[in-house]
């Protein structure tokens, strides 16, 4: 399908979005520097990373892409395809798509220069499942394209992020607002969120809760960036399933000094495990109890 401009510029202006993959019992979301092209998204990744085995299982995506100081953003939903360059199938496939597949590889390089710039500096320093000969190539035709409002949320105070190392916690502890990914109609969904942590589980408020319901699989991702050093980023991944939250607004509140807007939805994750990277080392850990 075809993009309007606004969506097109939106993004073309940004160069990091979160992607959710919805294969596994509990979504999974990752950043991930792209390009858009030729109406589609394309994406990089290590032949190793667990994001790719969940596309060989279920090929349904989304990617949200915030802009920052824009007031919106843009979700994209599609099915994901791979391309590897060791295989002889995804090189015919490639071929077949003539000059079009090559300029948006070079789309990709261009746009992302800075970021391919640091992982030259840090080359030394990053595990080699994640050298370029270890890399596919992801793209997805989406299918469902739609601009959303950006949360912009007031200052927060620091939260404790439970199952991360003390460095990784404290990194993202200030970052005022989340991604959540849920699943709608067996399909994931990303919103911008407010958040705060609740024991060893995490409360968010959501100003558009379609399709979200108590009981639900769910993934909430918290990450600190860096403008073109990838071993420089933080994040955390806390997954499990959704349920009522009580009195977790007045909490919630408290981490935004009150300033909480009107409406909207608040609701419980119930935190099964959590993932968090530090730069290319990514580790999950199952938490005994839930907070």
């Amino acid at each position: 399908m075809r993009l309007e401009a606004e969506q097109r510029d939106l993004l073309a202006r940004t160069r990091i979005g979160m992607l959710a993959l919805g294969a596994a019992r509990l979504p999974l979301v990752n950043p991930a520097a792209f390009h858009f092209g030729g109406e589609a998204l394309w994406i990089t990744t290590s032949r190793h990373a667990a994001k790719l085995r969940l596309v060989r299982r279920d090929r349904r995506a989304a990617f949200l892409v915030m802009p920052e100081h824009d007031g919106r953003g843009v979700l994209l939903q599609g099915l994901l395809e791979t391309y590897d360059p060791r295989s002889l199938r995804s090189q015919v496939r490639a071929m077949l798509q003539g000059p079009g597949f090559a300029l948006n590889l070079g789309g990709y390089v261009l746009k992302n220069a800075p970021f391919v710039a640091g992982y030259l500096i840090d080359l030394a320093r990053i595990p080699p499942e994640w050298w370029p000969h270890n890399r596919v190539l992801l793209r997805m035709r989406p299918d469902r394209v739609r601009l959303v409002p950006a949360l912009e949320p007031p200052p927060a105070t620091a939260a404790t992020v439970p199952g991360a190392p003390s460095d990784v916690a404290v990194a993202v502890a200030r970052e005022a607002s989340a991604q959540l990914c849920w699943l709608s109609e067996g399909r994931p969904l990303l919103a911008e969120v407010a958040w705060a942590t609740d024991g060893r589980g995490a409360l968010f408020w959501l100003p558009h809760p379609a399709g979200v319901t108590p009981g639900a699989p769910a993934a909430l991702v918290v990450e600190r960036r860096h403008s073109f050093r990838a071993t420089r980023v933080r994040g955390v991944c806390l997954r499990g399933r959704l349920e009522e939250a009580g009195q977790g607004r007045p909490r919630l509140a408290h981490r935004y000094q009150g300033r909480l807007p009107e409406g909207g939805t608040v609701l419980r994750l119930r935190v099964d495990r959590a993932s968090w990277w530090r730069g290319f080392e990514v580790r999950t850990v199952r938490l005994a109890e839930v907070g």
